[in-house]
């Protein structure tokens, strides 16, 4: 009798490791499905996205070419000559970004179809394998953009400095987290559009304005809670000034004795750190407004 409730138990035990195996490979298949979806569904806006930033490289190797026919010669350090190509490539980050995140969340509960999803899948897999496909779309079109600098710099001066990929790296770390942010934008507003236009309107006005406010106010405070603020590192990671803020005495107000404030630049352990936070912070709320939002339509 011992015997048989033994073998009983070993028979559950097994089947129990059985299931936790097929649902581990369910769960990785999903996944993987999600992001295959999502590749072959945005692949021609990458292309348009693809097309657009380079053709603001070669606008601007045009104008540096014209600049070199007038006899107006190259930097003499190779890092000028790369900062002339990505003094608005933080605004180009954020156009794609925007482009590509709005509909994340919001297009599941603008079209209905998040009770749609056949086999059911978690909002968890489901929302992470989004991220990962359209961070791939966006990590290739900045990728490939640093690498034409790179070709481009190598052909004009003989080598590259290691430094543009150090930036590389930093616009792919705040292409991420803008990302977490136009996710958490998606997870609140009704639509795609509104997504993408409110958080556009953020990312390049709103905050912009806070940051200058705070400095016409003469108030000394890194804006770390900004998160625009951290692409200004793409570009100061190639050259990090020895001061990281400038105090202006009037500013713009010449009979002003209010010192202005202007921060440069996080440093690269603040942008870190400050990347990081931000990233699971909007991550984290953007997940549970996704999973309140799905409840409430149930």
């Amino acid at each position: 009798m011992e015997t048989k409730q033994i073998q009983e138990q070993i028979e559950i035990q097994k089947l129990t490791i059985f299931r936790e195996k097929v649902g581990r490979k369910r769960h990785f298949t999903q996944m993987f499905d999600t992001i295959l979806f999502e590749l072959k569904k945005n692949y021609k806006n990458a292309i348009i996205m693809l097309l657009l930033f380079i053709g603001i490289f070669i606008t601007s190797l045009i104008v540096n070419e014209i600049m070199e026919a007038q006899n107006i010669s190259l930097p003499d350090d190779p890092i000028d000559y790369m900062t002339s190509y990505l003094g608005m490539f933080s605004y180009l980050i954020i156009m794609s970004i925007c482009a590509f995140g709005g509909s994340i969340i919001a297009e599941d509960f603008k079209k209905q179809t998040g009770n749609l999803l056949f086999p059911k899948i978690s909002k968890g897999r489901l929302l992470t394998g989004r991220l990962i496909a359209r961070f791939s779309f966006n990590a290739i079109i900045i990728s490939v953009n640093y690498f034409l600098i790179g070709i481009i710099t190598g052909i004009k001066y003989g080598w590259v400095p290691t430094e543009l990929w150090a930036s590389m790296g930093w616009a792919l770390f705040y292409a991420f987290v803008l990302l977490t942010f136009v996710t958490f934008m998606s997870s609140v507003l009704k639509s795609t559009t509104q997504t993408i236009l409110m958080s556009m309107v953020l990312l390049l006005i709103v905050f912009s304005m806070i940051e200058e406010v705070l400095s016409v106010a003469g108030v000394n405070i890194e804006p770390f809670f900004l998160i625009h603020y951290y692409g200004k590192i793409i570009i100061a990671s190639l050259n990090m000034p020895d001061a990281r803020n400038v105090e202006i005495i009037g500013g713009r107000f010449e009979d002003s004795d209010v010192p202005h404030w202007t921060w440069i630049t996080p440093s690269e352990i603040g942008a870190l750190l400050g990347l990081l936070i931000w990233a699971g912070l909007l991550l984290t709320i953007a997940y549970l407004f996704y999973r309140r939002r799905q409840c409430k339509s149930d």
